[in-house]
């Protein structure tokens, strides 16, 4: 795993795709208090990233950010069945098949209550997802919420990327950006997020924010606020 901030952050990135376009996906790996892990959007798991995991910490919780993150989560919850599960708004009637420990909303849970900011990125009639902000690294996580694929050379994801208005600079896809009817309610999320302490960002799909995240931030949703 890559490290993000040191003995705090880490992430992994694996091959992912979508409808057969290469987007990629990455898992945050937060480590809490007392060596207790926070595990956002999970990857394939492996023997190798098992270990990896072993040596940062005991996996503690496991948080998909919003519905479309799943795809790995019955091999987590076979292989670390001690850990709480969250499950974002609408996953559990998706996931028939897992049992979570609860459900993620604009409350932060105990777990993590006083180490993560939390909230729910409102007013889409589609989907919606859970933002989570580390405040000691100054490290906002999203999973579709921004996604930036100007780096990639691969012809298919270029135009998904030029399609959906995320190659040149972050921004949230045009296929979720259009299912946000109620601006009140988004506007309401988006003005929460900003008040967090949160210079960088780690994207579930593309490019890094390394530095001037909120502006970053801030300008890809300037069409709500």
């Amino acid at each position: 795993m890559n490290e993000w901030s040191n003995n705090r952050i880490w992430y992994q990135d694996m091959p992912f795709k979508v409808n057969g376009i290469p987007v990629g996906a990455r898992m945050t790996v937060i480590r809490l208090n007392d060596n207790k892990l926070f595990i956002h959007s999970p990857v394939q798991l492996t023997t190798k990233l098992q270990l990896e995991l072993s040596q940062l910490g005991q996996v503690h919780a496991i948080v998909s950010p919003n519905m479309n993150h799943h795809l790995f989560l019955s091999e987590w919850w076979l292989a670390y069945p001690n850990a709480y599960f969250f499950a974002p708004p609408g996953l559990q009637n998706k996931r028939t098949d897992l049992v979570f420990d609860d459900a993620l909303g604009a409350s932060t849970p105990e777990l993590w209550r006083h180490q993560l900011y939390q909230t729910l990125l409102r007013g889409s009639d589609k989907m919606e997802e859970v933002l989570f902000c580390d405040p000691q690294s100054q490290t906002l996580i999203v999973g579709d919420t921004l996604a930036w694929l100007g780096n990639s050379t691969h012809p298919l994801t270029i135009g998904l990327a030029l399609l959906n208005g995320c190659f040149k600079s972050p921004a949230m896809p045009l296929y979720w950006r259009i299912t946000f009817k109620d601006k009140t309610r988004l506007r309401q999320s988006l003005q929460e997020v900003l008040t967090w302490p949160f210079d960088r960002i780690i994207l579930s799909h593309g490019q890094l924010i390394g530095s001037n995240g909120k502006a970053h931030f801030h300008q890809a949703f300037k069409w709500a606020l």
